[in-house]
């Protein structure tokens, strides 16, 4: 624990990271998982963290991968093998750190309060970022394990051809869907999200934190193909396509973070 409070810091006072989700949507999962906690878990994460459900979105933004940071390299990234199990051989990846992390909250009456508050956090902000399609490396589509560019292309608009340009991986799926809902705020998102999948409350918050792995790589190499099939193109038509499914990202994300700490945090 105390490893991962030291890199942390390090992180924080070094590095800026390029790779965070938008912060809508941080706080729009947070604000989904705070929804789904029981009275407990709302009780005990006010005590260790803060009264605002959304204020943990910033806490591990510093120490995401950016690429210049040879601590950080992959670990809020998740890797998965060919048959879509975790596969991480070393504790620089998002799985690893969150099951470290839950072993703390687990026994949370046998540490410090600080590190305790470390470690809720990392459970929200790697859960977060491991249902990021750009943060999954798939053995089986090895493209998956670096960021690189795609064709992209807004539609066209009275009669104008739409403008195609070359977009970062990374920044198609941390940003675009943002600035497509620039004018949402989290708290309407929000509540977009829980009409939206009310019929897949109880599906996303069943299973194991493996069980999850293993879903994200599903769609997540199905978005592989698609890219693979069609040469680096993934125009405006299939953005469009595929913002319901990252919309079911971030609320994955927050129902399971409310799975796991209702789980633990007792």
């Amino acid at each position: 624990m105390r490893k991962i409070v030291l890199l942390c810091a390090a992180l924080f006072v070094g590095t800026l990271s390029a790779s965070a989700w938008s912060s809508v949507f941080d706080k729009t999962a947070l604000l989904v998982a705070s929804q789904n906690y029981n009275e407990v878990t709302k009780e005990l994460v006010v005590h260790y963290v803060s009264g605002d459900f959304t204020r943990p979105e910033g806490y591990l933004a510093m120490c995401r991968n950016n690429g210049r940071m040879s601590e950080s390299k992959g670990w809020h990234r998740l890797h998965l093998d060919s048959n879509l199990q975790p596969a991480a051989k070393d504790e620089n990846d998002a799985y690893v750190q969150i099951e470290r992390a839950l072993e703390v909250v687990r026994n949370h009456k046998e540490h410090k309060k600080a590190d305790v508050g470390v470690a809720i956090q990392t459970v929200m902000n790697l859960v977060i970022d491991m249902h990021n399609i750009a943060n999954v490396t798939l053995d089986a589509h090895p493209k998956s394990a670096a960021d690189f560019q795609v064709s992209t292309s807004r539609g066209s608009a009275n009669g104008r051809k739409p403008k195609i340009w070359q977009q970062s991986w990374r920044d198609l799926w941390t940003h675009r869907f943002a600035t497509h809902r620039g004018a949402y705020s989290p708290q309407m998102y929000a509540e977009d999200l829980a009409i939206m999948f009310a019929d897949k409350r109880v599906e996303y918050m069943a299973g194991t934190l493996r069980d999850w792995a293993t879903d994200i790589g599903k769609y997540t190499s199905s978005v592989y193909e698609i890219v693979e099939r069609n040469d680096n193109n993934f125009h405006h038509a299939t953005v469009q396509a595929h913002e319901e499914l990252h919309m079911s990202c971030v609320a994955r994300a927050g129902l399971r973070i409310a799975a796991l700490l209702n789980e633990n945090l007792k």
